[in-house]
């Protein structure tokens, strides 16, 4: 005799199955709901950067389990990889960052910064520690390269889930890119083609999250550390500068590392 009572799927069922099958949606939309949810409830960039850490723990969840949490955070912490790489992580956003410091102070016409408040020569030192202890670099790595980047689409070149990671984040930095008066054009730019040099590194590092994290806390150095030597209009000048370099940097790589990007 049959059961009056037969089985029916859970609620949830259908929902969860779902959010599976479309992992970087599910992900883009939870990072860029939270992230910007706290922006204006808080006034203010104050935890925006947990928007893409939390995403990529409860889509990770979702989607694969424990194991998927374990493939996250082996990705982030994939630090086995060539020195030359490891140093580049460091090298390049710091001389990007000198560079657009010269650059904004001999091409844009700003005035030439008084050095001394740069600080003592370990300031970028004490600044990058800062940086990693507050964790929001480590909160955007985890989420954009440890857990989106290894699940865009395979049959696509590199260089174009790059360029569409980094259209992506120039949408979710809107709301701090809108709080930087005069700045929204070239802080967009900027965001995309840094995007193009950090992911260089990470595919040429065995797609090491890590790495990633390691660049971005050097940019975010570099940033913080010349940044506030410029206000006024040289401020406007110093990101479209930014822009430009980054454009420059990411264009050579192209060019000189073409066929493996398009592969």
């Amino acid at each position: 005799m049959e059961s009056q009572h037969a089985p029916t799927d859970s609620p949830t069922a259908a929902p969860l199955a779902l959010l599976r099958r479309h992992p970087l949606i599910t992900f883009f939309t939870l990072a860029y709901a939270i992230s910007w949810a706290t922006f204006y409830l808080l006034d203010g960039p104050v935890i925006f950067t947990i928007g893409p850490f939390v995403a990529a723990i409860l889509t990770a969840l979702i989607t694969d389990g424990m194991g998927g949490l374990r493939d996250v955070a082996r990705r982030i912490l994939r630090w086995r990889v060539k020195r030359i790489w490891i140093a580049a992580a460091f090298v390049v956003p710091v001389a990007i960052g000198l560079a657009v410091a010269a650059l904004t102070t001999v091409v844009g016409g700003a005035p030439m910064p008084v050095l001394e408040r740069l600080g003592p020569w370990y300031s970028p030192l004490l600044m990058f520690a800062m940086l990693l202890f507050t964790a929001d670099t480590l909160f955007e790595e985890t989420g954009w390269r440890a857990f989106a980047m290894p699940r865009f689409p395979a049959d696509r070149s590199p260089l174009a889930n790059t360029l569409v990671l980094g259209v992506l984040l120039a949408g979710w930095h809107l709301p701090v890119a809108l709080s930087e008066p005069g700045a929204l054009g070239p802080y967009l730019v900027a965001t995309i083609a840094s995007a193009v040099v950090t992911n260089w590194i990470y595919y040429s590092g065995r797609e090491s999250a890590f790495l990633a994290w390691m660049y971005h806390t050097a940019a975010n150095t570099a940033g913080q550390s010349f940044m506030p030597l410029f206000g006024g209009e040289s401020r406007v000048t110093y990101f479209w500068v930014l822009a430009g370099v980054n454009v420059a940097v990411a264009a050579a790589i192209v060019l000189v590392n073409g066929r493996e990007l398009r592969r």
